[in-house]
């Protein structure tokens, strides 16, 4: 997610004012950049399918899900993430109110019958504010798959967040049930924060069959494109059924007709851009044409994408921009404001279609992994785009990550979890500014070509899987032929004593 700062965003806006009108440098890679695994070549470990109708007057959406996967317990938990807007949260403080916005109606979602392989096990909440469903499962006598059905009812909340509405459109982020994870810190059942992407999951394999009324159009984490629509009469009802393989979770917008899609393709994957006839279209060409050629060029370098759709789309909310898999929020302000503001932000979403998407981390417990890495490949996309022009950007970055040594004395670092960050400035100038400004510096050290096959190596590594700090450093490690602690210490906890030891790591790492 792009976070909103007021105090650079001005000085950026004015400096990239013109990025967009130089030729973009597509860039070059190795071969090994085309090496990711077709999504359709690897089976998920877990299948949802949902039945649901969307009430876009009520903001009521109602459905049926099923969840398929072999147990790794006695229970399952499934996040409940709506919850923590119902009524009885306890949502106050400046950091909630980033979230919530001056005005803001409740929301949650209830759970009906739960049953497992056909039988009901009755509905048992866990967590603050209900935002888990813990569900007992059968003793395990075998590696056979396990099926748990619910119905539910979400009441969509009205705030400033992921998943709110206005007159015109209604975006859903983390609003189904998921299966929570379980790793080797066993089963990770965190709350939802108001600083951060408060969120880890695995990929999954998604069936959608969903209920709309005629006049409004769907833009899914899925495949629109092949989608079967079916529109009824007299109902007078239009029913989508949308397939999503492999991905992290699964996000939607449901727009009315004062929406249209701008359309592009990179390689074999579909772009588009969802914007309001009313929008200026000078700054819609501009966004448009930065998610397609960053799409593009993340491709070159990284690994291609393997998705065959992208949109992005115009949405309300506080954070800028918000990452699903084949699918990103960006908050309207940004079609509307003359500057290039909105192009940094799609590219920083697009980027997080790899360092999230195709590979996973933990972003509560390490958002420097996601975040670091996504914020990075922002400054060099830009950079490489106009170097004149890129300047803003890359020194608020820089600045930030020296503005956040002050916090080496404070007990908050880059590696800190999001609970530990007091505001939502610590976070932005740590995560963002300090972890982004680290692989920039390695980036300026080694250059960009032997940096972008480390890059390459850990997407390829670590594709549709989880990775953490720790397989990172080895890999860094192997890299450089000696241990790359002392350089993610210097920049990720700020340990400044360790300066010299992180310039020697990196000079011996030239030489390998």
């Amino acid at each position: 997610m792009w976070r909103k700062h007021w105090v650079v965003i001005v000085a950026v806006g004015v400096v990239l004012t013109v990025f967009l009108t130089v030729r973009p440098w597509i860039g070059q890679a190795g071969l090994d950049a085309q090496e990711i695994v077709p999504i359709n070549h690897r089976q998920a470990a877990v299948t949802y399918k949902a039945d649901v109708q969307i009430d876009m007057n009520k903001h009521v959406v109602k459905g049926m899900l099923t969840a398929r996967f072999v147990p790794q317990d006695d229970q399952a938990f499934f996040h409940l993430y709506p919850n923590a807007f119902s009524a009885n949260a306890a949502l106050s403080g400046e950091n909630w109110e980033v979230v919530l916005g001056k005005q803001r109606e409740p929301g949650g979602i209830k759970i009906g019958e739960v049953r497992v392989n056909g039988k009901s096990v009755g509905v048992q909440y866990a967590g603050k504010s209900n935002t888990l469903l813990q569900v007992p499962l059968p003793a395990r006598t075998s590696s056979a798959e396990m099926v748990v059905d619910m119905n539910f009812q979400l009441e969509v909340p009205y705030n400033n967040g992921r998943m709110s509405y206005h007159d015109h459109a209604m975006w859903l982020g983390n609003w189904l049930p998921i299966l929570a994870v379980k790793d080797a810190g066993g089963w990770r059942l965190d709350p939802y924060s108001a600083i951060g992407d408060p969120f880890y999951s695995d990929v999954a394999n998604y069936h959608l069959r969903v209920q709309l009324s005629e006049g409004y159009q769907l833009a899914t984490s899925g495949l629109e494109s092949v989608a079967v629509i079916t529109e009824t009469r007299p109902q007078r009802l239009k029913i989508y059924e949308v397939d999503a393989w492999n991905v992290r979770d699964f996000a939607l917008v449901v727009m009315d007709d004062t929406y249209q899609p701008i359309s592009g393709k990179v390689g074999e994957t579909i772009v588009r851009t969802w914007v309001q006839k009313s929008d200026d279209p000078q700054n819609v060409e501009r966004i448009h044409e930065t998610a397609r050629e960053s799409l593009d060029y993340y491709g070159k370098q990284f690994g291609v994408y393997p998705y065959k759709e992208y949109d992005v789309v115009k949405t309300g909310g506080f954070f800028g921009g918000m990452e699903y898999p084949s699918l990103v929020f960006i908050a309207q302000e940004y079609f509307d404001r003359s500057d290039t503001m909105g192009e940094a932000i799609v590219a920083h979403e697009t980027a997080h279609q790899w360092f999230y998407g195709l590979v996973g981390n933990d972003e509560v417990r390490e958002a420097w992994l996601d975040e670091g890495l996504t914020d990075y490949a922002t400054m060099v996309f830009l950079q490489q785009k106009s170097p004149a022009q890129s300047q803003a950007y890359i020194q608020m970055r820089l600045g930030q990550a020296r503005a956040a040594e002050g916090y080496a004395n404070q007990g908050v670092t880059a590696k800190s979890s999001v609970e530990a960050f007091p505001d939502w400035r610590s976070y932005n100038d740590l995560v963002y500014g300090r972890a982004g400004a680290m692989w920039w510096n390695l980036k300026e050290q080694w250059g960009v070509e032997r940096l972008h096959q480390v890059l390459r190596q850990y997407v390829r590594d670590h594709q549709y899987k989880q990775a953490n700090g720790e397989q990172i450093t080895a890999l860094l490690t192997t890299t450089a032929g000696a241990d790359a602690s002392p350089f993610l210490d210097y920049w990720l906890r700020v340990e400044l004593e360790k300066a010299e030891a992180a310039n020697n790591w990196i000079e011996k790492g030239k030489h390998e």
